[in-house]
């Protein structure tokens, strides 16, 4: 990887942290969407690493206490699936398309994206509490509003934050 690579990793990182360290609404996060824009930035190897660090550094740090290893598991796969989207979507071309193709197009990414990380830390959690149907049905609400917050942050930050995010990428590859 080249300083410049680097160097943009570990700015997607940081950029990563910060947002998860000033959340004040629970299950309202930019993370997803900033490991998605690293994805396009980096592709998708590297925006998978950049999702797997900040979520590992994230959940072994977190100001409530370290996730149990098995959920920081699911957490890190959850994450790092984001980065991988991210440069599958940049792979496709979706940055050419009209702003209502590319908002549609990243609401459901952003939706499925939640979707299999919640499904999978709660997955992790089930099984450490042994508890899998009441962490699966007591984690839907919770589900859904950090599904519908991701589908609003993908469709309307993460429109034009493609554009920027694709543009570089070119520039990464010159």
């Amino acid at each position: 990887m080249s300083s410049r690579r680097l160097s943009y990793a570990a700015l997607m990182v940081a950029a990563g942290l910060t947002g998860v360290y000033a959340e004040t609404i629970p299950n309202f996060e930019i993370l997803t969407l900033v490991v998605f824009c690293s994805g396009v930035l980096l592709g998708a190897r590297d925006g998978a690493l950049v999702g797997a660090v900040t979520e590992l550094v994230y959940s072994v740090l977190n100001p409530y206490g370290p996730a149990h290893p098995l959920v920081t598991l699911g957490q890190v796969a959850g994450i790092a699936l984001a980065g991988a989207a991210g440069g599958a979507i940049a792979g496709v071309g979706v940055s050419r398309h009209s702003f209502p193709v590319r908002a549609v197009t990243l609401a459901l990414t952003g939706a499925a994206i939640t979707v299999v990380f919640d499904l999978l830390t709660n997955v992790m959690a089930g099984l450490v509490y042994g508890q899998m149907r009441a962490v699966l049905i007591g984690g839907i609400p919770f589900s859904l509003w950090h599904i519908g917050t991701n589908v609003a942050l993908f469709a309307l930050i993460g429109s034009p934050l493609l554009l920027v995010c694709a543009r570089y990428r070119s520039r990464l590859s010159s």
